[in-house]
């Protein structure tokens, strides 16, 4: 039934799955990426912080000192600028650089790799379509995302409203406080906040990193009808194949029997096989088999030789030995020299020619 009505029962094959990874879609969570940048972002600002808080004072002192110093022409400007510009971006360019290549990383991490995805770079004016965005806006991936967005809102500020609870005794001690320790205070519960809230959005990421991957493998299932096209698409059809061996195996045999003419003797039993060998010391060392035949095969091999005049000994134990043993094309091997030998010296004595040896 399932077949009949395409439904979409049976898991991606390998094939289908690199294929939706060329075209770049791959399970991946915008969660972990935020999670972990967040985390990354606190550990460099809690590390490259002081630092570049220290520069930033210096900064600040070297212009309120000079201040009356600057003239008012556009060298001195330009000059002031530049300074300015220069020690901003050495504050800020580190904790940027890390950043992007741990935003950089994940991503990679996610996918799998580095990936160049053209076809994802081809603009596509469906997308500009008002009334299928619209539309989309109704899908339940879009719901679920938003419920996500909605419950994740929730847990974080319930997180802050927590960590603010437990400390408001602190709160209220602050009007007795100096400036600086109020200062410290809120930094305490700020990294506190912010500390809790990275590991709750790592946990929620992980679960959603989850969720991604059964919904990709969900939306990667294949019909019945689809895995067969697929496998014919790969292996070929089977019925095309069958009749490719079939000639082969038709075209073999033909050049077998095209080869009986040439053999030196053809073994035999009285009707289910027959093996002709050909010995010639300067193609092999020993006799080889030119073509090799069961039932019907058998009894065209015997005519063809009959034909031509080769001789045909009667020998079933070896003919059946030699027509499992041997391919067409192959020598035979050591076990069979004497057996061999035997029926070459006879042919070979009623034909007068030197014995094999």
């Amino acid at each position: 039934m399932s077949e009949e009505t395409g439904e979409k029962t049976e898991d991606a094959t390998g094939h289908k799955l690199t294929q939706a990874r060329e075209k770049g879609q791959v399970p991946k969570s915008m969660e972990i990426n935020a999670a972990v940048v967040l985390l990354v972002a606190g550990a460099a600002l809690a590390i490259l912080g002081p630092l570049g808080w220290e520069r930033l004072v210096r900064v600040f002192r070297y212009f309120f000192w000079r201040f009356n110093e600057i003239s008012g022409t556009s060298g001195e400007i330009i000059s002031v600028l530049r300074l300015a510009v220069r020690e901003s971006l050495i504050i800020i360019l580190p904790f940027a650089i890390i950043i992007l290549i741990v935003a950089v990383a994940i991503n990679v991490y996610q996918i799998g790799g580095f990936m160049m995805v053209s076809d994802s770079l081809i603009p596509k004016l469906d997308r500009l379509n008002f009334i299928n965005g619209f539309g989309r806006l109704f899908k339940i991936k879009t719901v679920v995302e938003c419920l996500k967005s909605i419950f994740k809102m929730t847990i974080i500020f319930l997180m802050g409203y927590l960590v603010v609870k437990d400390h408001i005794d602190d709160f209220i001690l602050m009007v007795d406080m100096t400036p600086l320790t109020i200062g410290i205070t809120v930094l305490k519960i700020s990294l506190e906040i912010f500390i809790k809230t990275c590991l709750l959005l790592l946990v929620l990421a992980v679960l959603d990193y989850g969720y991604q991957r059964w919904q990709f493998m969900q939306d990667m299932k294949m019909t019945k009808q689809e895995v067969k096209d697929e496998y014919k698409q790969i292996e070929g059809d089977p019925i095309v194949k069958n009749r490719i061996r079939q000639a082969q195996r038709e075209a073999s045999k033909k050049r077998q029997l095209n080869d009986v003419p040439k053999a030196d003797v053809v073994i035999a039993n009285p009707t289910h096989f027959a093996v002709a060998l050909m010995y010639d010391r300067a193609k092999a060392p020993a006799p080889m088999v030119v073509a090799k035949g069961q039932d019907f095969m058998a009894q065209r091999i015997k005519d063809i030789a009959r034909e031509n005049k080769v001789p045909i000994v009667e020998n079933k134990p070896l003919a059946q030995a030699l027509y499992r043993a041997v391919e067409v094309g192959q020598v035979i091997p050591v076990e069979f020299y004497k057996a061999v030998a035997e029926v070459l010296n006879y042919i070979y004595r009623v034909k007068g020619r030197r014995k094999y040896g």
